[in-house]
């Protein structure tokens, strides 16, 4: 199911804002923080629609939201997946998540962040 289609079926309107943001994580390779997100749309939504957006998607878990460097990045994704991030580059790449929350009893709706860092090959062989 397309991501606008997810939020149509759970009764949120299909805005040009909201399909913007959706359409350019659906375009990235890497996770996005909010000021990444204005820029790369040229500024055209504010910043605190943009801020709405990411906490609908988060909502409705068509993103999922890191802390990377004390700052939250976002990512489109079907389940929660992590990242390992170069220290000397910043080049990303994604990791499944493997973890079975399912089973800790006393607790529901269990969310997790988890950021790996290291120094790329690339980087490692200069």
């Amino acid at each position: 199911m397309k991501n606008e289609n997810i939020l149509k079926a759970k009764g949120y309107k299909i805005t040009r804002p909201r399909v913007a943001v959706l359409d350019l994580l659906t375009k990235q390779t890497k996770p996005l923080s909010v000021k990444e997100i204005f820029v790369k749309l040229k500024r055209e939504h504010d910043l605190a629609s943009i801020y709405r957006i990411l906490k609908l998607l988060e909502e409705v878990e068509i993103t999922f939201a890191e802390a990377i460097g004390g700052e939250k990045y976002y990512h489109l994704g079907k389940d929660q997946h992590h990242h390992i991030v170069c220290q000397k580059c910043g080049h990303v790449e994604c990791l499944p998540c493997n973890h079975l929350f399912n089973k800790i009893k006393n607790f529901t709706n269990i969310k997790h962040q988890l950021t790996l860092t290291g120094v790329c090959n690339k980087c490692n062989n200069n």
